[in-house]
């Protein structure tokens, strides 16, 4: 796994997530408002067949041991980034000051994996279809200037790495160990998502003492890509409230 760091000088770090179908470009428009903050950004892989969350989130743990010294670590994730950052705080939560999750999924679907990898065998070949991937991009809010980064990385992606990625993310639930720890965490979801994404967020919030859940008014699935500015100025009102 690939972990590009920016802003090495600076003692504090920030461990940011991609989602599913986007890579660590999504996080330019952070990268250049936290420049007070190491920022490390993950390029997330799920290409082979042991791919998993828990294998990332052991993986990037195991990285953040190595890499972050003695300064504080935050991490924000979206989407299937979110729900590693989830396993990675609940696992060890010693390791992190503050987590923000953006849009994770934590009520597992019923729907057996028969189902989900013929779904996916029916709609890959769609994805070398611009037209098509042009769809997928507004329903992720990606911003017209990202769209061609968004194309060429989706020609990347395998039938092995799309199944593998959905049905890690559609089974997700949460972890046994979060209600126990004292890591501050926020959860954002979108107003415009659809509900199981909103009763997910609300789960979390439910079962955490240090845990808060924020809707944010007219977005979708897409917060930190949609609303940049927004998004900036949250996560840094968070950092200053956390213990860093």
């Amino acid at each position: 796994m690939k972990v590009s760091i920016y802003n090495e000088q600076q003692p504090h770090t920030l461990l940011f997530l991609h989602g599913g179908g986007v890579g660590g470009w999504m996080w330019k428009k952070q990268l250049a408002h936290f420049s007070d903050y190491k920022c490390a950004v993950a390029e997330l892989e799920f290409g082979t067949a042991d791919a998993s969350i828990e294998r990332l989130a052991n993986q990037l743990l195991h990285w953040v041991e190595l890499n972050t010294g003695q300064g504080k670590v935050a991490l924000i994730g979206f989407s299937i980034g979110a729900q590693i950052a989830l396993r990675m705080v609940s696992k060890r939560p010693e390791l992190f000051c503050f987590s923000m999750l953006n849009s994770p999924l934590t009520i597992p679907s019923t729907l057996p994996k028969s189902i989900i990898r013929n779904a996916v065998r029916c709609t890959h070949p769609l994805i070398k279809n611009r037209s098509f991937s042009a769809l997928q991009a507004r329903a992720l809010a990606i911003p017209a200037e990202d769209f061609e980064t968004y194309y060429q990385q989706s020609l990347q992606i395998s039938y092995l790495a799309l199944t593998k990625m959905l049905e890690e993310n559609m089974q997700f639930s949460i972890p046994s160990e979060f209600p126990n720890t004292k890591t501050n965490v926020l959860v954002t979801v979108g107003e415009k998502e659809k509900s199981i994404m909103k009763r997910s967020a609300a789960k979390l919030a439910d079962c955490h003492p240090f845990c808060k859940s924020l809707l944010i008014a007219n977005s979708r699935h897409g917060f930190p890509l949609e609303h940049p500015q927004l998004f900036n100025l949250l996560l840094r009102k968070e950092l200053a409230g956390s213990p860093f």
